[in-house]
């Protein structure tokens, strides 16, 4: 399942997720994205790795992005591929897209366009990655 942009002049696709609160877990953090955004109750599976990454956003009312990206594997019993997935938030779609497409789409961080089925094949395999500007 991935995010689509629908706010924005281009759009592009993300991973579910958000902003870590002051005193929340990535872990909480996700589930208590993933129901805002989804409204469905997931439950962790595995933690597949982490992407530190910078970027410039290509707008001027920021110089530089700098983020730290914890992917996990999530599974709910209401959100199935067979189902459209409810649509909560204005601002982006929730679509399924199958894993092998997402080379060929505008998938950001774009390093994760290689490592979320690297992390998905093999298990705890290099499991940290920077990419720096």
């Amino acid at each position: 399942m991935l995010c689509k942009t629908l706010d924005l002049p281009i759009s592009f696709y993300f991973l579910p997720g958000g902003h870590v609160e002051h005193g929340e877990s990535v872990e909480t953090s996700l589930l208590r994205e993933l129901i805002e955004e989804t409204g469905a109750h997931c439950k962790i599976k595995r933690f597949l790795g982490c992407l530190e990454y910078s970027f410039e956003p290509g707008h001027s009312s920021i110089c530089h992005n700098h983020e730290y990206n914890f992917i996990f594997e999530a599974e709910s019993e209401s959100l199935k591929i067979e189902n459209k997935i409810p649509q909560l938030e204005a601002h982006i779609e929730l679509i399924w897209v199958p894993l092998h497409q997402i080379s060929e789409i505008d998938f950001r961080a774009e390093p994760l366009r290689e490592l979320v089925p690297q992390w998905l094949k093999y298990p705890a395999s290099d499991v940290f990655r920077s990419v720096m500007i």
